[in-house]
Protein backbone atom coordinates (compact mmCIF):
# COMPACT_ATOMS: atom_id res chain seq x y z
CA UNK A 1 0.00 0.00 0.00
CA UNK A 2 1.41 3.02 -1.06
CA UNK A 3 1.59 6.30 1.10
CA UNK A 4 0.51 10.21 -0.18
CA UNK A 5 3.41 12.00 -1.25
CA UNK A 6 3.90 15.73 0.39
CA UNK A 7 3.39 18.20 -2.84
CA UNK A 8 6.37 19.59 -4.20
CA UNK A 9 6.76 23.20 -3.49
CA UNK A 10 9.58 26.22 -4.41
CA UNK A 11 12.34 26.42 -1.79
CA UNK A 12 12.04 29.52 -0.44
CA UNK A 13 8.62 30.90 -1.55
CA UNK A 14 6.60 30.38 1.03
CA UNK A 15 9.04 30.20 3.52
CA UNK A 16 7.64 32.96 6.29
CA UNK A 17 10.89 32.54 8.44
CA UNK A 18 13.02 33.71 5.60
CA UNK A 19 10.76 37.13 3.98
CA UNK A 20 11.10 38.37 8.06
CA UNK A 21 14.69 38.63 7.31
CA UNK A 22 14.79 40.97 4.23
CA UNK A 23 16.11 43.96 4.56
CA UNK A 24 14.24 47.29 3.87
CA UNK A 25 14.45 49.06 0.68
CA UNK A 26 16.71 51.92 0.70
CA UNK A 27 15.78 56.01 0.00
CA UNK A 28 17.93 57.94 -2.15
CA UNK A 29 20.95 59.69 -0.72
CA UNK A 30 21.35 62.96 -0.52
CA UNK A 31 24.34 63.06 -3.02
CA UNK A 32 21.37 61.37 -5.60
CA UNK A 33 18.60 63.80 -4.60
CA UNK A 34 21.21 66.41 -5.77
CA UNK A 35 22.88 64.94 -9.03
CA UNK A 36 19.35 64.27 -9.98
CA UNK A 37 17.94 68.12 -9.16
CA UNK A 38 21.66 69.28 -11.12
CA UNK A 39 20.34 66.88 -14.14
CA UNK A 40 16.53 68.16 -14.58
CA UNK A 41 18.12 71.62 -13.77
CA UNK A 42 20.35 71.18 -17.16
CA UNK A 43 17.35 69.82 -19.07
CA UNK A 44 15.54 72.58 -18.68
CA UNK A 45 18.00 75.16 -19.33
CA UNK A 46 18.53 73.82 -22.32
CA UNK A 47 14.52 73.38 -23.20
CA UNK A 48 14.47 77.33 -22.49
CA UNK A 49 17.54 78.07 -24.45
CA UNK A 50 16.05 75.82 -27.36
CA UNK A 51 12.91 77.70 -26.83
CA UNK A 52 14.73 81.72 -26.68
CA UNK A 53 16.56 80.77 -29.87
CA UNK A 54 13.53 79.83 -31.79
CA UNK A 55 11.86 82.82 -30.83
CA UNK A 56 14.70 84.78 -31.43
CA UNK A 57 14.81 83.36 -34.86
CA UNK A 58 10.96 84.05 -35.49
CA UNK A 59 10.87 87.29 -34.62
CA UNK A 60 14.07 88.51 -36.58
CA UNK A 61 12.48 86.70 -39.63
CA UNK A 62 9.37 88.64 -38.78
CA UNK A 63 11.16 92.02 -39.15
CA UNK A 64 12.58 91.05 -42.21
CA UNK A 65 9.72 90.30 -44.42
CA UNK A 66 8.03 93.07 -42.50
CA UNK A 67 11.34 95.66 -43.42
CA UNK A 68 10.77 94.19 -47.39
CA UNK A 69 6.93 94.85 -47.33
CA UNK A 70 7.70 98.19 -45.87
CA UNK A 71 10.23 99.31 -48.37
CA UNK A 72 8.54 97.82 -51.54
CA UNK A 73 4.91 100.02 -50.26
CA UNK A 74 7.77 103.31 -49.93
CA UNK A 75 10.09 102.72 -53.13
CA UNK A 76 6.67 102.17 -54.81
CA UNK A 77 4.73 105.24 -53.76
CA UNK A 78 8.20 107.17 -54.70
CA UNK A 79 8.20 105.87 -57.79
CA UNK A 80 4.56 106.91 -58.42
CA UNK A 81 5.05 110.48 -57.78
CA UNK A 82 8.18 110.53 -59.64
CA UNK A 83 6.50 109.30 -62.73
CA UNK A 84 4.34 112.02 -62.46
CA UNK A 85 6.14 114.77 -62.52
CA UNK A 86 5.79 117.48 -65.21
CA UNK A 87 8.29 120.10 -66.95
CA UNK A 88 8.20 122.45 -69.60
CA UNK A 89 11.34 123.11 -71.03
CA UNK A 90 12.39 126.90 -71.24
CA UNK A 91 12.93 128.34 -74.48
CA UNK A 92 16.98 128.24 -75.62
CA UNK A 93 19.06 130.90 -73.86
CA UNK A 94 22.80 131.97 -74.92
CA UNK A 95 25.57 129.67 -73.60
CA UNK A 96 26.91 132.83 -71.85
CA UNK A 97 23.77 133.25 -69.67
CA UNK A 98 23.42 129.35 -68.97
CA UNK A 99 27.23 130.14 -67.68
CA UNK A 100 25.96 132.78 -65.40
CA UNK A 101 22.95 131.15 -63.45
CA UNK A 102 25.52 127.90 -63.02
CA UNK A 103 27.66 129.86 -61.62
CA UNK A 104 24.96 131.78 -59.51
CA UNK A 105 22.99 128.49 -58.99
CA UNK A 106 25.58 127.06 -56.66
CA UNK A 107 23.17 125.74 -54.04
CA UNK A 108 19.56 123.99 -53.72
CA UNK A 109 17.26 125.51 -51.81
CA UNK A 110 13.86 124.20 -51.41
CA UNK A 111 12.06 126.43 -49.60
CA UNK A 112 12.34 128.95 -52.43
CA UNK A 113 11.78 126.84 -55.03
CA UNK A 114 8.36 125.64 -53.46
CA UNK A 115 7.09 129.34 -53.83
CA UNK A 116 8.41 130.14 -56.93
CA UNK A 117 8.24 126.74 -59.05
CA UNK A 118 5.15 125.18 -60.86
CA UNK A 119 6.86 122.40 -62.65
CA UNK A 120 10.48 120.21 -62.90
CA UNK A 121 12.06 119.01 -59.35
CA UNK A 122 14.30 119.98 -57.28
CA UNK A 123 16.78 117.83 -55.03
CA UNK A 124 19.18 117.21 -53.09
CA UNK A 125 20.95 113.67 -51.28
CA UNK A 126 18.14 113.70 -48.63
CA UNK A 127 15.48 115.90 -49.83
CA UNK A 128 13.32 115.80 -53.03
CA UNK A 129 10.66 118.39 -53.89
CA UNK A 130 8.33 117.40 -57.25
CA UNK A 131 5.86 118.77 -59.39
CA UNK A 132 3.42 116.24 -60.44
CA UNK A 133 0.15 116.09 -62.57
CA UNK A 134 -2.62 113.81 -59.98
CA UNK A 135 -6.61 114.10 -60.95
CA UNK A 136 -8.48 114.12 -58.14
CA UNK A 137 -10.11 110.81 -57.70
CA UNK A 138 -13.61 112.20 -56.85
CA UNK A 139 -13.09 115.11 -58.94
CA UNK A 140 -13.64 117.76 -56.75
CA UNK A 141 -12.09 120.72 -57.47
CA UNK A 142 -12.54 124.33 -55.72
CA UNK A 143 -11.35 127.92 -57.30
CA UNK A 144 -8.50 129.07 -55.48
CA UNK A 145 -10.31 131.52 -52.98
CA UNK A 146 -12.34 128.75 -51.98
CA UNK A 147 -9.08 126.63 -50.33
CA UNK A 148 -10.13 125.95 -46.57
CA UNK A 149 -7.36 122.77 -46.09
CA UNK A 150 -4.41 120.84 -48.43
CA UNK A 151 -7.01 118.45 -48.88
CA UNK A 152 -8.98 120.56 -51.24
CA UNK A 153 -8.23 120.64 -54.84
CA UNK A 154 -7.82 123.93 -57.27
CA UNK A 155 -6.07 121.57 -60.14
CA UNK A 156 -4.58 119.06 -61.15
CA UNK A 157 -0.89 119.85 -59.94
CA UNK A 158 0.27 119.00 -56.65
CA UNK A 159 3.21 119.61 -54.51
CA UNK A 160 5.37 116.55 -53.42
CA UNK A 161 8.17 116.54 -51.26
CA UNK A 162 9.87 113.77 -48.99
CA UNK A 163 12.56 114.16 -46.24
CA UNK A 164 13.40 112.31 -43.23
CA UNK A 165 12.30 114.73 -39.85
CA UNK A 166 14.40 114.55 -37.52
CA UNK A 167 14.83 116.87 -34.56
CA UNK A 168 17.69 119.44 -34.53
CA UNK A 169 18.12 119.87 -37.99
CA UNK A 170 16.03 122.89 -38.06
CA UNK A 171 12.91 124.21 -40.66
CA UNK A 172 10.19 122.43 -41.08
CA UNK A 173 11.77 118.76 -40.62
CA UNK A 174 12.49 119.55 -36.91
CA UNK A 175 9.17 120.85 -36.00
CA UNK A 176 7.43 117.90 -37.82
CA UNK A 177 10.22 115.44 -35.73
CA UNK A 178 9.14 117.06 -32.41
CA UNK A 179 5.54 116.46 -33.34
CA UNK A 180 6.18 112.86 -33.52
CA UNK A 181 8.83 112.34 -30.72
CA UNK A 182 8.36 111.94 -27.44
CA UNK A 183 11.87 112.64 -25.91
CA UNK A 184 14.99 114.44 -26.15
CA UNK A 185 16.28 112.02 -28.81
CA UNK A 186 18.20 113.25 -31.26
CA UNK A 187 17.18 110.09 -33.50
CA UNK A 188 15.33 110.01 -37.00
CA UNK A 189 11.80 109.96 -36.50
CA UNK A 190 11.18 108.60 -39.97
CA UNK A 191 10.32 109.56 -43.57
CA UNK A 192 7.66 112.33 -44.16
CA UNK A 193 5.86 112.78 -47.33
CA UNK A 194 4.16 116.42 -47.52
CA UNK A 195 1.52 117.25 -50.10
CA UNK A 196 -1.04 119.49 -51.17
CA UNK A 197 -2.63 121.69 -54.08
CA UNK A 198 0.26 123.38 -55.64
CA UNK A 199 -1.47 126.88 -54.78
CA UNK A 200 -2.58 126.12 -51.63
CA UNK A 201 0.98 124.57 -50.31
CA UNK A 202 2.62 127.34 -51.87
CA UNK A 203 1.00 129.86 -50.79
CA UNK A 204 1.33 128.55 -47.00
CA UNK A 205 4.82 128.35 -47.47
CA UNK A 206 5.37 131.70 -48.70
CA UNK A 207 3.03 133.24 -45.80
CA UNK A 208 5.25 131.49 -43.47
CA UNK A 209 1.95 128.72 -42.00
CA UNK A 210 3.52 126.32 -40.60
CA UNK A 211 1.04 125.22 -39.13
CA UNK A 212 -0.97 124.73 -42.35
CA UNK A 213 2.37 122.74 -43.68
CA UNK A 214 2.85 120.47 -40.69
CA UNK A 215 -0.84 119.50 -40.98
CA UNK A 216 0.25 118.73 -45.02
CA UNK A 217 2.78 116.40 -43.70
CA UNK A 218 2.11 112.67 -43.03
CA UNK A 219 4.77 110.66 -41.34
CA UNK A 220 5.06 107.31 -43.80
CA UNK A 221 6.78 104.98 -41.90
CA UNK A 222 9.36 105.38 -38.69
CA UNK A 223 11.30 102.51 -39.70
CA UNK A 224 12.87 104.84 -42.31
CA UNK A 225 16.13 106.58 -40.75
CA UNK A 226 17.55 107.67 -43.76
CA UNK A 227 17.06 108.40 -47.27
CA UNK A 228 19.45 109.36 -50.05
CA UNK A 229 18.27 110.44 -53.77
CA UNK A 230 21.31 110.85 -56.90
CA UNK A 231 20.49 111.73 -59.92
CA UNK A 232 21.85 110.61 -63.68
CA UNK A 233 22.62 113.37 -66.26
CA UNK A 234 23.75 110.22 -68.65
CA UNK A 235 27.23 110.55 -67.81
CA UNK A 236 27.71 111.09 -64.18
CA UNK A 237 25.75 110.81 -60.83
CA UNK A 238 25.10 114.26 -59.69
CA UNK A 239 23.91 114.60 -55.74
CA UNK A 240 21.67 117.77 -56.47
CA UNK A 241 19.54 118.59 -59.16
CA UNK A 242 17.05 122.03 -60.12
CA UNK A 243 15.31 121.30 -62.89
CA UNK A 244 14.20 124.91 -63.59
CA UNK A 245 17.74 125.84 -63.14
CA UNK A 246 19.69 123.38 -65.59
CA UNK A 247 16.23 123.28 -68.28
CA UNK A 248 16.32 119.86 -68.14
CA UNK A 249 15.33 116.77 -66.07
CA UNK A 250 17.21 113.99 -64.72
CA UNK A 251 17.07 110.48 -66.75
CA UNK A 252 16.77 108.71 -63.80
CA UNK A 253 17.01 108.58 -59.72
CA UNK A 254 18.15 106.67 -57.00
CA UNK A 255 16.50 106.12 -54.41
CA UNK A 256 18.36 104.65 -51.64
CA UNK A 257 16.42 103.87 -48.09
CA UNK A 258 17.79 102.64 -45.10
CA UNK A 259 15.52 100.69 -42.14
CA UNK A 260 15.38 100.36 -39.17
CA UNK A 261 13.54 98.20 -36.45
CA UNK A 262 11.06 100.77 -34.86
CA UNK A 263 10.95 101.35 -30.75
CA UNK A 264 8.46 102.47 -28.88
CA UNK A 265 9.74 106.23 -27.76
CA UNK A 266 8.72 104.93 -24.19
CA UNK A 267 10.66 101.99 -24.02
CA UNK A 268 14.12 103.47 -25.75
CA UNK A 269 15.01 104.64 -22.07
CA UNK A 270 14.23 101.98 -19.73
CA UNK A 271 15.22 98.91 -21.68
CA UNK A 272 19.08 98.14 -22.93
CA UNK A 273 19.65 97.12 -26.57
CA UNK A 274 18.57 94.14 -27.57
CA UNK A 275 21.70 92.26 -29.10
CA UNK A 276 19.87 90.24 -31.00
CA UNK A 277 17.97 93.14 -33.10
CA UNK A 278 18.40 93.06 -36.44
CA UNK A 279 20.75 95.17 -38.27
CA UNK A 280 20.08 98.45 -40.44
CA UNK A 281 18.62 97.02 -44.05
CA UNK A 282 19.41 99.14 -47.11
CA UNK A 283 16.78 98.80 -50.05
CA UNK A 284 17.65 100.22 -53.47
CA UNK A 285 15.86 101.12 -56.62
CA UNK A 286 16.61 102.85 -60.19
CA UNK A 287 13.37 104.88 -61.00
CA UNK A 288 12.98 106.03 -64.71
CA UNK A 289 11.81 109.82 -65.35
CA UNK A 290 9.72 109.26 -68.02
CA UNK A 291 9.69 113.31 -68.97
CA UNK A 292 13.35 113.65 -69.53
CA UNK A 293 15.38 113.95 -72.70
CA UNK A 294 17.55 111.03 -74.11
CA UNK A 295 20.42 111.58 -73.76
CA UNK A 296 22.80 112.30 -76.47
CA UNK A 297 26.47 111.85 -76.68
CA UNK A 298 28.89 114.24 -78.49
CA UNK A 299 30.13 112.13 -80.53
CA UNK A 300 26.74 111.12 -82.21
CA UNK A 301 26.11 114.61 -83.20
Amino acid sequence: MKTPTKPATLSGRCDPDRNLHLAPRKAFTLLETIIAIGLVSLLMAGIYSAMQIYYRLQVDSHDDIERVQIARVLLRQITRDIQSVVFEEQDSISEEESLDESEEATVVDLESSMTSYTNGLVGTETDLLLYINRPDRELNYVSSQELVSFSDRSSDLMIVRYFIAQSGMGGISSQIADQYSTGNSSDPVGLVRMAGDLYGLSTAIQEGDENGQISAAKLLAPEASAIRFQYFDGLTWQTEWDSNQLNSMPIAIEITLTLITANDQDDVASKPDDPYAAGPTTHRMVVAVPVAEPFVAEAGL
